[in-house]
């Protein structure tokens, strides 16, 4: 049991030279948050361009003769942008807390 206790207050020693990965690791993930963020806000402009300039989906385009209205789809735009930015100013918090590391 003794020896059990042992190895566990061992691993959990901290490795101050290996706090150089902390940085590696909060970069990638900057950059992961940023991906996806930048992919979101270039995934809702598409959307909105496939929407066109009336609000509706071109029926030429959908090819199944539906169409939305715009006033159905401007507030959940306006969250997807809103995360979208978020996200992206995340990415860049944490990327500059890198240089504090």
């Amino acid at each position: 049991m003794r020896s059990v206790f042992l190895e566990v207050r061992l691993s959990l020693s901290i490795d101050f030279p290996g706090l150089a990965s902390v940085a590696f690791m909060l970069n990638s993930m900057a950059l992961l948050i940023a991906l996806c963020g930048s992919w979101l806000l270039l995934a809702t402009r598409w959307r909105r361009q496939l929407a066109g300039p009336t609000g509706q989906l071109a029926e030429s385009q959908v090819g199944m003769g539906r169409s939305r209205g715009g006033a159905a789809i401007q507030p959940i735009d306006k969250f997807f942008y809103a995360f979208g930015s978020g996200s992206l100013v995340l990415a860049w918090l944490l990327s500059s807390l890198t240089r504090l590391v």
